[in-house]
């Protein structure tokens, strides 16, 4: 995954946001890391093992504590009351050799993290081989899909019909999993999408190829009380970030904010009524991108985009898409039987 980053059709899609302060929450923070080693300013997905060592032992001293997939699946389920008060996952995507770096440092500080790789590079350059990948599940890591080759999800190729980007979507999704579930032994429920690109419809394939925990680069934690397990936010650490910036990020709470149409991952499609954005309770603060906003797309080009909502020191992005009108049929493609 190298770089941050439906059919949700939004006519006129105004919305009406709904704030409450909250008490204190249980929480689940996801953090994305890629690979480990000697830092440089060309890669800002590598992050040294003195970085990770500095950020893994205050998430210890913090009281973090690192939960597997089967118990948030069970979270999911039968509510959170089984997590622990500051539920954690460490994240690691793509399946590089310099991911499993990380591996000793995590499980000095009583961590474990999930390895989201791609069958399609297992083996291949500077990626893990399947007996390194099952050697970290014997250490008590996990090991789940990244889908099969990292491509962007919600880009068709240039000339492919609706039928033939279904069938790659789909292809890219189901074969990941079922390789992943002959070479690893186990079930494989848990996606991350490259590039952290998805809508309503690539969501939708991704339920039908057997996927229940889906994960995003979308920033910001997770409320326990309230987990969406297709919408599930990593915060994505790239550009070697200082301690302090660390600690800053995973201590932001979300704004607790409900949209009658508007959801995490909505596409907007070009041409369509812009949509307005007042909000209802003055507040809360909208910017996209990081400028203030009273309508989408309002000017804004192609591509995923965040709206943001701020409430005093709460923050909340919700990545949105504006798309062509000609994506309209391949997207729905997706949503078909």
């Amino acid at each position: 995954m190298k770089g941050k980053f439906l059919a949700l059709a939004a006519g006129c899609l105004l919305f009406a946001c709904h704030v409450a302060a909250a008490p204190a929450e249980k929480t689940l923070t996801v953090i994305c890391y890629h690979r480990f080693g000697v830092e440089s300013s060309v890669d800002p997905y590598k992050i040294s093992l003195q970085r990770l060592e500095g950020q893994a032992a205050w998430l210890q001293a913090q009281g973090y504590q690192s939960i597997s997939l089967s118990q948030l699946a069970d979270a999911v389920a039968h509510g959170p009351g089984s997590l622990p008060d500051k539920a954690l996952i460490l994240s690691v995507d793509d399946g590089y050799k310099g991911g499993a770096l990380g591996a000793a440092v995590f499980e000095k500080h009583g961590f474990h993290a999930v390895y989201f790789v791609n069958p399609g590079s297992i083996g291949g350059g500077n990626f893990m081989d399947w007996d390194a990948c099952r050697e970290l599940e014997k250490r008590g890591h996990e090991v789940a899909s990244h889908t099969l080759t990292h491509p962007i999800l919600t880009k068709p190729l240039a000339g492919q019909s609706p039928a033939q980007y279904k069938r790659m979507v789909t292809k890219e999704l189901l074969n990941a999993r079922q390789i992943l579930e002959k070479e690893m032994g186990h079930p494989v429920c848990a996606l991350a999408y490259p590039y952290g690109a998805y809508n309503p419809a690539i969501g939708s394939a991704a339920q039908r190829a057997g996927y229940r925990l889906i994960f995003s680069v979308s920033d910001g934690v997770n409320l326990s009380a309230s987990l969406d397990p297709l919408r599930l936010r990593r915060i994505l650490l790239m550009g070697h970030p200082s301690q302090a910036a660390f600690e800053r990020r995973l201590q932001v709470m979300p704004v607790q904010a409900a949209f009658d149409r508007l959801q995490e991952g909505a596409v907007i499609f070009q041409g369509d009524p812009p949509l307005s954005l007042e909000p209802h309770d003055p507040g809360l603060a909208l910017t996209v991108d990081g400028q203030p906003v009273t309508e989408l797309p309002g000017g804004l080009g192609l591509g995923f985009h965040f709206l943001e909502l701020a409430e005093g020191p709460r923050r909340t992005k919700l990545l949105f898409q504006i798309a062509p009108q000609s994506s309209a049929p391949y997207f729905k493609a997706l949503t078909e039987n």
